[in-house]
């Protein structure tokens, strides 16, 4: 009953059929406005009320709100700290905005680090865009993060397994490189990967 409510909510916000923590419609931004405006408000109000009460899916929408401005000022301090309470409780969406943040540097210092550790979390629930994110970074290494071909090809695999196109070519790539031996050895270790329990989000927007 509590996802249907904070799915209803969001659907008040924004109009798109398709939101993501990673892609979001470039409606316009700010408040909401003429005759939208008293419903959409509402809709804030219960969002805020449920993230309030410790509902990790209410957080990590709350903290899109406020990240792309909708409904809300746009604030990315805010943002950050709803989706670090949200992904705290293992909501694989806000596990993955953080490392896309810490990432690029967006709202707190590039730490590539602390990005593989969000994203590592996701990925092992299974989520598509962390496990496509770990498996580049992985391929060439980041500041503080070491090359692992092997498990880079095991990351890409498992997202394209799911339907990651992107990840398969970059796969493809990624086998050359390893070599029939390296790839034998590194697909062992996707047939060894099993996923561990996810709390994902309950609304189907977010698929």
């Amino acid at each position: 009953m509590r996802n249907r409510v904070i799915g209803l909510c969001v659907i008040a916000l924004f109009s798109a059929s398709c939101v993501t923590s990673q892609t979001l419609p470039l409606a316009q931004e700010g408040p909401p406005q003429s005759s939208r405006g008293g419903s959409a408000l509402s809709a804030v109000q219960a969002l805020r009320a449920s993230a309030e009460q410790g509902n990790a899916e209410a957080q990590f929408h709350l903290g899109l709100l406020y990240d792309h401005g909708r409904g809300l000022p746009k604030n990315k301090g805010e943002a950050l700290r709803w989706y670090r309470r949200a992904a705290m409780q293992g909501d694989t969406f806000a596990q993955n905005s953080l490392g896309d943040n810490y990432w690029e540097g967006t709202g707190v210092p590039k730490d590539d680090r602390e990005a593989v550790r969000w994203w590592r979390l996701a990925a092992d629930k299974g989520f598509v865009p962390a496990q496509h994110s770990l498996g580049k970074i992985l391929a060439g290494g980041g500041q503080g993060v070491p090359a692992d071909k092997p498990h880079a090809y095991m990351w890409l695999m498992l997202s394209a397994a799911q339907g990651d196109d992107e990840a398969a070519r970059q796969s493809d790539l990624l086998a050359k490189q390893l070599g029939p031996l390296g790839v034998a050895n590194a697909k062992k270790l996707v047939n060894q990967w099993k996923p561990t329990r996810a709390r994902m989000t309950g609304n189907k927007i977010m698929q």
